[in-house]
């Protein structure tokens, strides 16, 4: 039988998602069901959620059903709190730890983190240390792991330069402190707003910010490298009509790394950088969920939430939380992040 925490309510508030559209896809509820402890895998745990992360995939999930999860369901995957519950397989944590990570993309079976309790799997979960707070332990989820997920697959180091378009969303401002710790020659990025330039430049002290709702990001690059283009882009925020724009930004021989969801075609994309003998990496945490990788994911995912949190206490990484919101409020929220509009870094639902 799982071990329990006494006095589990039955019942929670959550944001439902009921149906697969592009248009209202959630229902917000006060009498969501809380999973029977009972019912918990081996490896899964219960977490009373402090803090909650939200990113661009807690929508398009809503949107596509990508996972074909059964409906209805809760998405989100970012979460910081404490195990009321746990699986009987279930051996280094117990009772009343406070850990934080990332949820199973399936979110069925009591998962998805937009609720106030979520069912998560101990293979992508660490124990929290009390120097960090839950709300930016919430943050070191999918974005930071994405983005170490990209970036640990090239070699950065003094001689390299790199450009990171969109520095200013949740991946982005995590990768360009990734390579500025890496040591890379030279960081450039992009934003479109005045207020994460500023941001940019002035809290992560990155120099070289492209403005590309101003600048032309090709001329800009080229004139920052000499002519020369960088050794690698890590691609960010991926839209076909923007390809042939970064492409053009990498040196003939470099690296191109996309965040692209697991099992896209990337067949033009591959055509043309191999005619400039360009690199393609895809970063993106599907492939341990629905890939041939799912053996590594908890070795990869640990290590790097571990690596995360020690970045944090040392200092050297600093997620940007743009706002602290509740759980009510984040419908709305995720609706921003949809237009465009969610501002930079990360916004957190703070639940305690």
């Amino acid at each position: 039988m799982a071990f329990v925490r006494n006095n589990l309510p039955r019942v929670q508030s959550a944001l439902r998602w009921v149906r697969v559209n592009d248009i209202n896809p959630f229902e917000w509820t006060t009498s969501a069901p809380i999973i029977d402890p009972s019912e918990l895998g081996d490896n899964q745990v219960l977490i009373k959620n402090h803090a909650v992360s939200l990113n661009p995939v807690d929508y398009k999930m809503a949107t596509t059903n990508f996972s074909n999860t059964k409906l209805p369901a809760v998405t989100g995957y970012d979460i910081s709190g404490e195990i009321v519950a746990i699986g009987n397989g279930v051996k280094d944590f117990k009772i009343n730890d406070e850990v934080f990570g990332f949820l199973n993309l399936n979110t069925s079976n009591g998962g998805g983190a937009l609720q106030q309790y979520s069912v998560g799997e101990i293979e992508t979960l660490i124990k929290k240390p009390k120097e960090i707070s839950h709300t930016d332990a919430a943050t070191l989820g999918v974005a930071f792991v994405t983005a170490m997920d990209g970036l640990r697959q090239v070699d950065i180091d003094s001689s390299k330069s790199i450009f990171i378009p969109g520095g200013s969303g949740g991946v982005g401002h995590f990768s360009v402190q990734i390579a500025q710790i890496r040591g890379a020659k030279q960081v450039i990025t992009s934003a479109s707003k005045d207020e994460g330039i500023k941001i940019l430049k002035e809290q992560y002290q990155i120099k070289d910010v492209i403005n590309h709702a101003k600048e032309n990001i090709i001329d800009r690059v080229k004139e920052l490298t000499n002519g020369e283009g960088v050794d690698i882009v890590y691609d960010t925020t991926y839209l076909e009509s923007s390809f042939e724009k970064t492409m053009k930004t990498v040196k003939e021989g470099g690296t191109w790394v996309v965040l692209r969801r697991f099992g896209s075609d990337t067949s033009k994309e591959r055509k043309i950088l191999d005619e400039r003998k360009v690199k393609l990496v895809l970063a993106d945490l599907g492939r341990y969920w629905f890939g041939n990788e799912r053996a590594q994911l908890e070795k990869f995912a640990q290590n790097t939430l571990l690596q995360g949190a020690k970045w944090i206490e040392e200092g050297k990484l600093k997620p940007y939380i743009n706002r602290i919101i509740k759980l009510e409020e984040a419908q709305n929220a995720l609706e921003l992040i949809k237009q465009g509009k969610g501002g930079f870094g990360k916004i957190v639902i703070k639940l305690l």
